[in-house]
Formats: C-alpha cells, sequence, structure tokens
C-alpha cells in the first residue's frame, strides 16, 4: 500500500453550522439593505412608467350550431368568431372610427406618453423602425393591446383593451364589439335568388345528360343481351348457372344412390341373399312367389316322411319347386338390372347438365366485356343521377328562403365596458417587494454558500489507510494541545469496563467490528479476545469471536473446542457460515476458529468482506483476533472496515509503554479508536487519536470502501 500525505479535503460532514449561523447573523444587515434598495429601485423605475387600464366587453353567440349539438353553437362556431374579432380588417376599421394613429399608445412614431420611454427613446430603443409604415406601427401595438377568448366551457367571448387611458380603454372594446356585431347582421342570407339562378341550368344539364346516359345503358344491356331479372336484377346468364349448377348437385347425388343401391342388389345376388334386398322386396312378384316357395318346402318335408323320393308325388312336387325358384331368380335379376339401368340414366343426365354448365361458362366468358361496359354505363348513370338529386335538394332549399324574414345576428353585447379606476399596470407595491423578497434570497443563498465553503474543515475521518511518516521520539510531549502524545497514560481498567465504554460507541442494528492484534510474540491476542468478547457478551450483545490466525489453533485450544471447520473453509467455500460457528458455553458468545492448522495463503479482500458482512448481519459484535502480521495484512485487504482496534502487549511492553499509541498495525488511521490490553494484566482503556476520549461519544464508524 503506497504511503500518501496527509491532505484531506473539507468535507460538508464537519461544517460548523453554529459558526455558519453566526456569520449570516453578522451579514444579516446587509442582506436587508440590499433587499430594500433592490425593492426601492423597482418601484422608483415603475413609477416613471404610463399606467394601464383594462376594460372589457362580453359578447355571447346565440347562432344555431350544429345537428350534434342539439342547436347550440359549439367549439369550432365559438372559436372562429374569435379568430375573426382579431382580423385585420377589423383592426383596420377600429384605427379609422377610433384615430388610433394619432394615439402614441398605437404609432411609436409619436412621443411616448411616460418618462420611461422617453428615456428609452434617448438611448436609441423604441423608436420607429426604418421602412416601417403607420398601419406596420398601428396592427403591431393593435395586437398587443386589444385582445378576443372565449370563456371556458361558455358561449361568452371577453373583448378587452388596456391603454394609458381608462375612457379610451372603455371606447375601444365597445367599438370593436359592435362594429363586429354590425358586420354580421349585413351577413344574413341575401343570395337565394342568386343561388337558384346558378342552380337551374345545372340542373335542366344534369336531367338530359342522366335521361340519355340511362338510355344507352339499357340500349346496350339489350344488343348485348345482358338482360337481368329476379329480385337481385340479375342478369338471366347467371340465373341460368345458378339453375344448372343446382340440377347437377341434385343429379349427381340421384346418380350416386342409384350406383350404391345396383352395387349392393349385385353383390348379395351373388352370396344368394338377394331375396333380403329391400329393393328386391318391393317388387309385388317375389313375395308371393316366395311363399308358394315355403309352402312347397313344408309339403315335401311332410311326404318325406312316408314316401320315397322316387315317388311321383315326390317327383312332381320337386319339379314344382324347381321351377318356382327359377322364377324367382329371374325376377330378382330384372329387379338388379333395374337398379343398374337406373345408375346409367342418373349418370348420363349428369353428363348432359355438365356439358350445358359447359357451355353456359363459355357464354358467360365471351360476354365478360359487354359485361364491364355495361356496369360503366350503369355507374355513369347512377352517377349523374346521384348529382341531379343533389343540385335539386339545393335548388328546393334556396327556393324556400327566399321571401323568409332576416335572421337576426349570431352575436350580441350581454356586457358593455366601463372605464376602470384601478391599473392593472405597474403594480408598484406588489412588484417592489417581489423584488424585494427576491434579492433577499438571493443574497441569503449567495451568503450561506460562502459561508459554508468557509466553514467546511478538513475530515477528522478518512476512508484511505496512510501509513505513518517516520517521527522523532521525544521524551517530554511538546505538540500541540489534544495530540495524543499530550495524554497520560491511562490506568489499567477491566475487560468489564472496557466492554461497557465499546458498547456506548456501538450503534443499534449493526455489527461492531473490533480487530485484536498481539504486538509481541508474547502476547496472547486469542485470550485477550475472549477475555472481551465474554465482557461483552456479559451486557446483553451477541458476539462472535473469529480467529484469523492464518495458522495453528490457538482460539480452539483456548476455548477447548473443534478446529475442524473455521474460517478457511469459509474463504474457500468449502463450508457455509452455520456450519462454522460453534458454541463457546458461554451465553451470547459463538466461535469461528481458524479451521487449518497450515498457511492459508494471501487474504482475499472480497471474500474477508463477504465474511465479515455476513457476520454484521448476524452478531452486534464481531471480535477477529490474530498475530500483528496476519490483522495488518487482513486490515489493508478490507480497506480499514473495521470500527475499533486492539493491541496485545506482552506484561512487560506494556509497562514500557511511554505513551498510548496513535497508529494502528502500522498504518495511520485518523479518528480510529485504538486500545491498548496486556495479556496477563488486562485492558487500557480507549483513546481515539487526535482527540480527548469520552465516553458519552459518539464516533462515526471507519469503515473504508474501496
Amino acid at each position: 500500500m503506497s504511503a500518501k500525505t496527509n491532505s484531506p479535503q473539507p468535507s460538508p460532514d464537519h461544517v460548523d453550522l453554529g459558526a455558519v449561523a453566526r456569520a449570516v447573523a453578522r451579514k444579516l444587515p446587509l442582506i436587508l439593505l440590499l433587499a430594500g434598495l433592490a425593492g426601492a429601485a423597482t418601484a422608483g423605475v415603475l413609477s416613471t412608467m404610463a399606467p394601464k387600464y383594462l376594460s372589457q366587453a362580453q359578447l355571447e353567440v346565440r347562432g344555431a350550431g350544429s345537428p350534434e349539438t342539439g342547436g347550440r353553437p359549439d367549439k369550432e362556431a365559438v372559436g372562429t368568431h374569435v379568430r375573426s374579432l382579431m382580423s385585420t380588417e377589423l383592426a383596420l376599421q377600429m384605427a379609422k372610427a377610433l384615430k388610433l394613429t394619432e394615439d402614441p399608445d398605437f404609432n411609436s412614431r409619436l412621443e411616448p406618453a411616460d418618462l420611461y420611454g422617453r428615456l428609452w427613446r434617448m438611448i436609441g430603443v423604441g423608436g420607429p423602425k426604418a421602412g416601417e409604415t403607420d398601419e406596420d406601427r398601428l396592427l403591431q401595438a393593435y395586437f398587443k393591446a386589444v385582445r378576443a377568448y372565449q370563456v371556458r366551457d361558455t358561449r361568452s367571448i371577453i373583448v378587452d383593451c388596456k391603454t394609458s387611458n381608462a375612457k379610451f380603454s372603455a371606447d375601444c372594446a365597445n367599438t370593436l364589439a359592435e362594429l363586429y356585431r354590425d358586420s354580421l347582421s349585413g351577413r344574413v342570407v341575401s343570395e337565394s335568388s342568386d343561388v337558384r339562378a346558378k342552380l337551374a341550368p345545372q340542373v335542366d344539364r344534369l336531367v338530359r345528360e342522366t335521361s340519355e346516359a340511362e338510355a344507352l345503358a339499357a340500349e346496350f344491356r339489350g344488343k348485348a343481351n345482358l338482360f337481368q331479372g329476379g329480385p337481385q336484377s340479375t342478369q338471366l346468364k347467371d340465373q341460368q348457372l345458378s339453375d344448372l349448377t343446382a340440377e347437377l348437385t341434385r343429379v349427381a347425388a340421384v346418380r350416386s344412390e342409384a350406383e350404391t343401391r345396383a352395387n349392393a342388389a349385385r353383390e348379395m345376388s351373388m352370396r344368394g341373399m338377394a331375396a333380403a334386398n329391400p329393393d328386391v322386396q318391393k317388387s309385388p312378384l317375389i313375395p308371393k312367389m316366395e311363399e308358394q316357395r315355403v309352402a312347397l318346402e313344408r309339403q315335401i318335408s311332410e311326404l318325406s316322411a312316408t314316401l320315397l323320393r322316387g315317388h311321383p308325388r315326390m317327383k312332381q312336387l320337386s319339379a314344382d319347386l324347381a321351377g318356382l325358384q327359377a322364377q324367382i331368380k329371374a325376377e330378382v335379376t330384372k329387379v338388379v338390372e333395374s337398379l343398374g339401368n337406373d345408375a346409367k340414366i342418373a349418370a348420363e343426365r349428369e353428363t348432359g347438365l355438365r356439358r350445358r354448365i359447359d357451355e353456359m361458362k363459355k357464354t358467360v366468358v365471351t360476354s365478360a366485356p359487354d359485361t364491364a361496359k355495361l356496369a360503366q354505363l350503369e355507374n355513369l348513370a347512377k352517377a349523374k343521377r346521384a348529382e341531379l338529386e343533389r343540385l335539386q335538394k339545393q335548388y328546393e332549399a334556396a327556393a324556400s328562403s327566399v321571401g323568409a324574414p332576416v335572421a337576426a345576428p349570431e352575436i350580441e353585447i350581454v356586457s358593455r365596458a366601463y372605464p376602470s379606476n384601478e391599473k392593472v399596470f405597474p403594480k408598484i407595491g406588489s412588484m417592489a417587494s417581489i423584488a424585494a423578497f427576491a434579492m433577499f434570497i438571493l443574497s441569503l443563498a449567495l451568503t450561506l454558500t460562502r459561508e459554508l465553503m468557509r466553514g467546511a474543515r478538513p475530515a477528522s475521518t478518512s476512508t484511505a489507510l496512510e501509513r505513518p511518516q517516520p517521527k522523532v521520539p521525544a521524551a517530554t510531549p511538546t505538540s500541540a494541545p489534544g495530540h495524543a502524545t499530550d495524554l497520560a497514560l491511562p490506568a489499567q481498567q477491566t475487560p468489564a469496563e472496557l466492554a461497557s465504554q465499546l458498547t456506548s460507541l456501538a450503534q443499534e442494528g449493526r455489527g461492531f467490528r473490533v480487530l485484536v492484534a498481539s504486538e509481541t510474540p508474547a502476547a496472547r491476542s486469542e485470550s485477550a479476545a475472549l477475555a472481551l468478547s465474554r465482557a461483552i457478551a456479559g451486557t446483553g450483545k451477541r458476539v462472535v469471536v473469529v480467529d484469523w490466525a492464518g495458522s495453528g489453533d490457538a482460539l480452539a485450544v483456548a476455548a477447548g473446542v473443534s478446529n475442524d471447520i473455521g474460517v478457511v473453509q469459509l474463504l474457500a467455500g468449502e463450508a457455509s457460515l452455520e456450519d462454522a460457528l460453534q458454541a463457546s458455553g458461554h451465553p451470547g458468545l459463538e466461535l469461528i476458529t481458524s479451521g487449518s492448522a497450515g498457511a492459508s495463503g494471501p487474504i482475499d479482500g472480497d471474500s474477508a468482506g463477504m465474511v465479515l458482512d455476513a457476520l454484521d448481519e448476524l452478531a452486534d459484535f464481531i471480535v477477529v483476533c490474530g498475530s500483528r502480521s496476519i490483522a495488518a495484512e487482513l486490515f489493508a485487504a478490507v480497506q480499514g472496515r473495521f470500527d475499533a482496534g486492539v493491541v496485545v502487549l506482552d506484561a512487560a511492553a506494556f509497562a514500557a509503554r511511554q505513551a498510548p499509541l496513535v497508529t494502528f498495525l502500522g498504518f495511520d488511521v485518523p479518528d480510529f479508536p485504538i486500545l491498548e490490553m496486556a495479556s496477563t494484566s488486562g485492558p487500557r482503556r480507549l483513546v481515539p487519536r487526535g482527540r480527548t476520549p469520552h465516553a458519552a461519544e459518539s464516533p462515526a464508524k471507519t469503515k473504508a470502501h474501496a
């Protein structure tokens, strides 16, 4: 770790707010004086300006609006009136009626009416521009002084005028309202006769053209044989094609059914089951012959019991049965052949229909150009018919408006403007107060900023570790008061007293880290850590002692616990925190041993920081012990993220100490609490560097983050 020069920068966290407040109090008279001067200057400037008076006239829109709004004027209609009120044409009429070009408020070529304007004119500001006409200057000033706007969600329009003369402001607003109302009165519907005169020849022309277009379409339909019929006005060819397609579907279904019945009858006949076929049973002869066959078979069966097969009667009956069976077979064959004939007839009808449909399709395709041309003629006739109907409606509407009574104007003046006794500008009192208050806030902010920058002193807490510069030992303290070397060696304290002092420094809700290191080989850091931890646990705090010795099992032996799992396994990721924690037998005190009897290698700052952060969430105090070299390596690896340090000395070294320690393990850590303990005689009290120790103080935590 490289050495750093001790040149800390000012920190806002260490500003003496009391000193800043006293400095601001000293500057308060000057701040108030500046605020008063700003207000007075503002009032003086505003007093040289000519006052402005505002007068307003109110108009109301009463005309009919769109059908969607139930006849009420919509926003667009009211907005149209507002824009018309601010038209250039109306502004020129106003200028002519009131002679605005002779008023200094509307003509910058004239001498200003107030001292403020004259002063600016003297330095060349506010005068007429080169090439600018009186009309340009008039319109520019007019649209600044006159305004028209709609009252929100109403049909009212406000017209206001702001000039340096109260009566003239009222006359200006009233004149504008009257001029606009009068202009609307002359816009009543008076052009109906002209409209009729313009529409009449157009209507006559469209009547003639519509008739010609419709006649041409009908004539072409007859020549191209594209007649229509039916409720849908479909062409006859399309209707015929549709009918043939429907008939083909029906005949195909009949043919399919006939073929199925014929095939079934043939199959049953080949298997000797023709008599069971439904179509065979429908024959009027077969059922009777079947009855006769059954009767003959019964007689033969009865006589076979008494007569031999060669008996004449038996021969006669057998011959009759054979003849009857031949008749049945012949009748079945006729039925089966009849079904086959029906299927052939249906197939021939289907073929004929398909042939007719193909011919009809060819006819439709051939007539496609004529059909397209007929559609064009019909569309043209329909378009002319629609245009004719539209013009006829306009013609009738214009005819109905002739002789109608004159409509009332859409705008009515509901409130005329009157001269105001109160000026709207300048508001000298309020504007001067605002200027004074703004100057007060600005001056106060500047003063606070300056004093805060001056009052920010170097931070007493550093987040970096610094190697101390070599110092010449002195037998007699000669440093300034308050330095650690000015302090007499304190009396020896017990672990309980030291634990009480440490608990007063700890903050609630987070772990307080203490690093215990042996300064000399004879000192036992693990014994001191155990004694101190038991005393802290006795105050009701939860404490975890960690042996970061790097090698050996001193803590495990001193506490009488196992050294199988410890810090080495935690850092290697081979064990969890729950596996490494061991009970010490003392309430509130747990142990984590080194976990290895061999060297553990260089300390990884990230891994060590993760273990310490996890312990912060688990315990109120984390006491880490180790030799001086290992403790120094750990302290550097975690960037000094400990809250206090304990240096353990053997009895001889403890007795030989001439002054409290001001460095910890060779690092210069400002405002870091350093503790000295004797391995046999107990601890000495806490001595923070650079100030007198006080039991009630709670120094800021000195964990350094990379």
